[in-house]
């Protein structure tokens, strides 16, 4: 009878078994694991937004806007909006012309990826324009990309005109929040016609995303700063210990020699720019305002209140940090303030940072 329980009892085990052992090779199958190397999946907790430009390189971006061509606004200001976003923000361009003709050039250049920034900028820096402007075709090539990697995606899109290759940019858009895309389009659009920036304004819209009209250097500026105001508060706030580190810092001011009528001082200072072997240091001597002005700053690395200024001198480095003196007069009867800049002059110059205003005469 002991033996006869035994074995009945037997097969039920043996069941309970095999369902844990069906349940284990099941989980273990190819087929359900997800691996962390694809570029196409995204882990849980991976939601913040991607940046994936999409770039005019069209004939037209050869043109001046201002005394700067197009295509070299573009990219410096890009260049400008990546090295401020955070290491762990991916970023990424598609390009339509870049010495391609037609209606079909639209190209995936630099994937999608963190902390490529060296090759994300040689890449930018290496588009040349040519061809024509298929905004629908960029968008679609966009979509298509964006869907399989299923992350929060920002598209910022840098033209100066319309779509010319009879496709139709706002039915893309409208096509891939049917697939349930999730993604903002926001529009810079370079010196574009009131009809153009109508189209445009309407196109952001649909992307649920923001227009800026770009007349200038300083429009580009102000639109990029706006841009990164658009990210979470906690990744700006990552950013803060770097904007306190001034690049370009007055260490010393010493009166040379005075007499009745000049007075000439020395000048010292120390600079620090790691994205740079080449820049320089530019000194503006300024009239003191006795009445300072609440008019806000249009950059913020440049110099303040500009029409204050009454002398400029510059001087010029190959090194990422260092340190030199000016040597200047002024008259002894009149307060003056002083301030200096610090320019990258590798590629396209542009402004880094500023000193802040210091009294000369004080």
């Amino acid at each position: 009878m002991l033996f006869f329980q035994i074995f009945r009892y037997k097969p039920h085990i043996n069941y309970k078994y095999i369902k844990y052992i069906l349940l284990i090779f099941l989980l273990l199958d190819p087929s359900f694991i997800v691996s962390d190397t694809s570029p196409e999946l995204v882990m849980p907790g991976q939601s913040e937004s991607a940046k994936l430009f999409i770039l005019d390189a069209s004939g037209s971006m050869n043109e001046y806007l201002g005394i700067y061509q197009k295509v070299h606004l573009a990219k410096k200001y890009v260049r400008h909006f990546v090295e401020k976003l955070p290491e762990e923000t991916e970023v990424g361009f598609i390009a339509y012309g870049n010495r391609l003709p037609g209606c079909q050039s639209s190209r995936l250049y630099q994937p999608l990826e963190k902390g490529n920034r060296p090759g994300f900028q040689n890449k930018l820096f290496g588009l040349t324009p040519s061809g024509a402007t298929p905004l629908a075709e960029s968008i679609r090539i966009a979509g298509d990309y964006i869907i399989r990697r299923k992350t929060p995606t920002d598209l910022i899109l840098v033209t100066d005109g319309i779509e010319s290759c009879y496709g139709n940019p706002e039915k893309e858009l409208q096509v891939l929040q049917q697939k349930g895309v999730n993604f903002k389009m926001y529009i810079l659009g370079l010196g574009l016609k009131p009809d153009e920036k109508r189209i445009m304004q309407s196109l952001s819209k649909t992307g649920n995303g923001k227009f800026y009209n770009v007349g200038e250097d300083s429009d580009f500026f102000l639109a990029i700063e706006d841009l990164l105001k658009q990210e979470p508060l906690s990744k700006r706030t990552e950013l803060e210990p770097e904007k306190q580190k001034s690049k370009i810092r007055i260490s010393e001011i010493e009166k040379k020699q005075t007499d009745s009528e000049e007075h000439s001082y020395r000048v010292k200072f120390v600079f620090e720019n790691s994205d740079s072997d080449n820049q320089c240091v530019i000194l503006n001597l300024k009239r003191k305002n006795s009445s300072p002005t609440k008019t806000q700053n249009w950059n913020p690395q440049r110099t303040s209140e500009p029409e204050r200024v009454l002398r400029t001198e510059q001087i010029c480095f190959q090194a990422r940090k260092g340190e030199g003196e000016f040597q200047i007069s002024a008259p002894a009867h009149l307060p003056f303030n002083l301030e200096l800049e610090l320019w990258d002059t590798q590629g396209i110059p542009n402004s880094v940072d500023r000193s802040g205003e210091r009294n000369l005469t004080k």
